[in-house]
This record gives C-alpha cells, sequence and structure tokens, in this order.
C-alpha cells in the first residue's frame, strides 16, 4: 500500500475523530484495532475505540507533520497536537489497509 494512500487514511481518522463521526470509525479501523498511549493500553478493539472517541471533547486533532520509517510500508509516523499536547504517532496497517495499531508517546 502506498504512503500516499495511508496519508489519505490517518487524515479521514483524524477528521472523524475531531468531527465525532464515531460511526465513520470502522471504515478506518480494524475490528481488533489497538491503541497505546505511553506504553498503557487505550482500547482493544471497535467498540471500545467507538467509546474512547465518543467521550473526547471537541479538541481538533490536528495532523504536524508525516514522517515515514518503514521501507515495508506497513507503518507511518506523524505528529499530532491535540489539546495541549502534542503526540508522536506510530499507525501499523493491516494488508486490508485499515489502521490495526497506534502507538502514542506524548512529547515533552
Amino acid at each position: 500500500m502506498s504512503n500516499s494512500l495511508h496519508k489519505t487514511i490517518i487524515e479521514q481518522f483524524a477528521e472523524a475523530v475531531s468531527g465525532h463521526q464515531i460511526n465513520q470509525l470502522d471504515s478506518f479501523l480494524e475490528v481488533d484495532v489497538q491503541k497505546t498511549t505511553n506504553s498503557k493500553i487505550v482500547y482493544k478493539n471497535i467498540q471500545e475505540a467507538q467509546d474512547y472517541y465518543g467521550k473526547e471533547n471537541s479538541t481538533q486533532w490536528k495532523i504536524l507533520e508525516f514522517i515515514q520509517d518503514d521501507p515495508n510500508g506497513n507503518t507511518m509516523q506523524t505528529r499530532i497536537s491535540h489539546g495541549d499536547k502534542t503526540y508522536k504517532t506510530s499507525y501499523t496497517f493491516s494488508s486490508a489497509g485499515k489502521i490495526h495499531r497506534i502507538d502514542t508517546i506524548i512529547e515533552q
């Protein structure tokens, strides 16, 4: 899968989260998606992801930059601003092209 397609999926995912379009998350996330923040599990499946993002406040998610670091093409890193924090985020994609894993680290 191309880097540009990964970028598009991440951008659309961020727009859906920012717009509270929780019913669209299954377009971007695998059923068994997992997210960690600073190595702690935030959610482990699409239902937990929908619950998590449904409780988010109205702060916009802003992609600051894309960083491609995987020659095999199944992961992409970004820096994202949300609220008053910046996150370094790594997205791992499934063979179907959906996000399978999200690992975030809060930047100091």
